[in-house]
C-alpha cells in the first residue's frame, strides 16, 4: 500500500527543502530517518520545477537494486517517477543508460562506477545525465586510493548537482572525510590532493604511516569544513525508535583449542588437527586468531582448505535458536565457513552475502519482511546498508564482533528503525581472551567519536537555520 506525501515527518520535509536548495550537499541522517524518501521527494519536485531533467543514483548494490525501487513505488508523490535499473551485462548497462529521459531517474549499483564513469566520458556537457547526482552512502567512496572513487572524482564537475547521503560520514576517523567531500564539491572544500590536505592536518603514530592522528587544533577546522556543506539531525528530531538490547554472551575456547591460539599469537603458527598453520605476517595472524575464535582456521588453500578447531560458538548458536522457539531472528556471519555452519545446523537458509543474485536477494528480504523466515543469515557487507528488514522480526544474533563500527551500527540499523514494532534484542558471541574482545572495543570506541561528530554536524545545522531565520 502506498503511502501519501503527508506521512512525511517534519524534520523529512525540512531535508527536502535542504536537499532541493542546495547545489552540494552532504545530509547525514541516522539510519532509519527516511533519507530514499527525502531525496526523492526533492529531486521529484526539482524535476516538476524544471530545474532538473533527470537524476543518477548511485548506491551499494542491493539498495540500488532493492531499496531505491521500492521506495519510488511506496509512496504516492513519487510513484510516477519512471526508472531504470542499470543492471546485468555490460552491453544491456549501456543500452539503458543511453536510453535515458527526461524527468526520470538512473539507478546504478556503486560496484558499476568506473563502468559508468566510460560510459559518461564521451557525452556532452549539457547531456541531461549530468543534472542531478545522488550518491546513497558516501561513506563507500571514502578510500582516497579507490579506483572508484578516483573515477567518480573526475567526472564530479561535470554535475550540475552533488548529493551526498550517510548515516556515518566519518566512521573510522576524521580522514574518511575528504574523498566524499572531494566528490562533492568538486576539490573546492580541501583541494584535490588528499596526500597534502592529510600532511597539513594530521601527523603519523608509526614509522611506516599506516596510522594518522589529528594534530591539536585541527580536528575543530576539520569539522567546521565539512559543517559547512552538511546537514544533519539532532536527536530530538528522529521520531522515538524502539527499546535496543545489545547481550554479550561469552564463550571459552576448550584447552586444546587454547593452545593452539596462544601458538598463533606468539608464533604466527599453530598445530590443528595434525595440520600446521602458518600465518606470513602479523596482519595475516590477526585474521587468523579471528577464525580460531570462531571455531576453525583457513590453511593455505584459502576457503576451501578449512581445519575445525572447536564446536563452542556452533553450540551456543544452535542453544540460542531452539531457546527462541521460532522467534524470527537474523544470524550476522562474517566468514564463508560461519555460513557453512549456520547451514550445516539449521539446513540451507536463504542468506544475503557474497554469491546470492539481486533476485535472490530481493526474493529473501520479501519473505523475511511478510514473516515468512524464522532464520535468515545475512554477512554485514551485503546487508549492512540501505535495507528495511524491520517488518521481519526483532532479533539478531552476531557469530562474533566486527572490527568495523560502521557496518555494526548499519546493520543493527536494519531491525533498530522506525516502522519497528518489537523490543529489538542483539546477541553477540564473543570468546573471551581473544581478538572478539578488542573487536567489541574498537567497535565501541569508534561509534562513541562518530556519535560526538553527529552531534556536532546537528548543532551547526541548528545554528546556520537559526542565523538565516533571523
Amino acid at each position: 500500500m502506498m503511502r501519501p506525501k503527508s506521512d512525511l515527518r517534519g524534520y523529512q520535509n525540512r531535508v527536502v527543502t535542504k536537499f532541493y536548495e542546495s547545489d552540494e550537499l552532504l545530509a547525514v541522517l541516522k539510519m532509519g530517518a527516511g533519507k530514499t524518501v527525502a531525496a526523492l521527494t526533492a529531486i521529484d519536485e526539482l524535476i516538476r520545477d524544471d530545474v532538473i531533467r533527470h537524476a543518477l543514483i548511485i548506491a551499494p548494490k542491493r539498495v540500488a537494486t532493492i531499496t531505491w525501487p521500492g521506495e519510488v513505488k511506496g509512496w504516492e508523490h513519487t510513484c510516477g517517477l519512471p526508472f531504470t535499473v542499470l543492471e546485468g551485462s555490460p552491453v544491456k548497462r549501456a543500452t539503458l543508460l543511453h536510453a535515458a529521459q527526461p524527468g526520470q531517474l538512473t539507478i546504478v549499483g556503486i560496484d558499476n562506477v568506473q563502468w559508468l564513469v566510460d560510459e559518461l566520458a564521451e557525452l556532452p556537457a549539457d547531456h541531461l545525465l549530468f543534472d542531478c547526482l545522488v550518491i546513497d552512502e558516501t561513506s563507500r567512496l571514502k578510500d582516497p586510493k579507490s579506483k572508484r572513487a578516483k573515477a567518480l572524482a573526475k567526472i564530479a564537475g561535470r554535475f550540475k548537482i552533488r548529493w551526498g547521503l550517510t548515516g556515518t560520514p566519518a566512521p573510522n576517523s576524521l580522514l574518511d572525510l575528504f574523498t566524499p567531500a572531494k566528490i562533492l564539491t568538486n576539490g573546492k572544500l580541501w583541494g584535490k590532493s588528499f596526500y597534502k590536505w592529510q600532511r597539513e592536518r594530521f601527523y603519523p603514530i608509526d614509522r611506516n604511516g599506516y596510522n594518522w592522528r589529528v594534530l591539536p587544533g585541527q580536528d575543530e577546522r576539520i569539522q567546521e569544513d565539512i559543517a559547512s556543506i552538511s546537514f544533519a539531525l539532532g536527536d530530538n528530531d528522529m521520531p522515538d525508535l524502539p527499546e535496543l538490547s545489545i547481550l554479550i554472551d561469552e564463550v571459552k575456547l576448550p584447552d586444546d583449542a587454547r593452545v593452539a591460539y596462544r601458538d598463533m599469537e606468539r608464533k604466527l603458527l599453530a598445530e590443528v588437527a595434525e595440520d600446521t598453520v602458518l600465518a606470513a605476517s602479523q596482519a595475516v595472524a590477526t585474521g587468523k586468531l579471528a577464525q580460531m575464535a570462531n571455531g576453525f582456521v583457513y590453511g593455505e588453500g584459502g576457503n576451501t582448505d578449512v581445519s575445525l578447531l572447536h564446536s563452542e560458538k556452533a553450540t551456543w548458536l544452535e542453544e540460542l535458536v531452539a531457546g527462541l522457539d521460532g522467534e524470527p531472528v537474523i544470524l550476522v556471519y562474517e566468514y564463508r565457513e560461519d555460513l557453512a555452519l549456520i547451514r550445516r545446523l539449521f539446513g540451507n537458509i536463504p542468506y544475503l552475502g557474497a554469491g546470492v543474485t539481486d533476485k535472490a536477494a530481493q526474493a529473501a528480504v520479501e519473505a523475511w519482511n511478510r514473516g515468512e523466515l524464522p532464520l535468515f543469515a545475512l554477512h554485514p557487507a551485503s546487508g549492512g546498508h540501505g535495507l528495511n528488514l524491520q517488518a521481519g522480526g526483532s532479533r539478531m544474533a552476531w557469530l562474533s564482533p566486527t572490527w568495523s563500527a560502521e557496518l555494526w551500527d548499519q546493520t543493527l540499523a536494519r531491525l533498530h528503525r522506525p516502522g519497528q514494532a518489537g523490543h529489538v534484542m542483539v546477541h553477540v558471541c564473543c570468546a573471551v581472551n581473544t581478538v572478539d574482545e578488542l573487536k567489541r572495543l574498537r567497535v565501541i570506541g569508534k561509534l562513541e567519536a562518530q556519535q560526538a561528530f553527529e552531534r556536532y554536524l546537528s548543532r551547526a545545522a541548528g545554528q546556520s537555520a537559526a542565523a538565516a531565520a533571523a
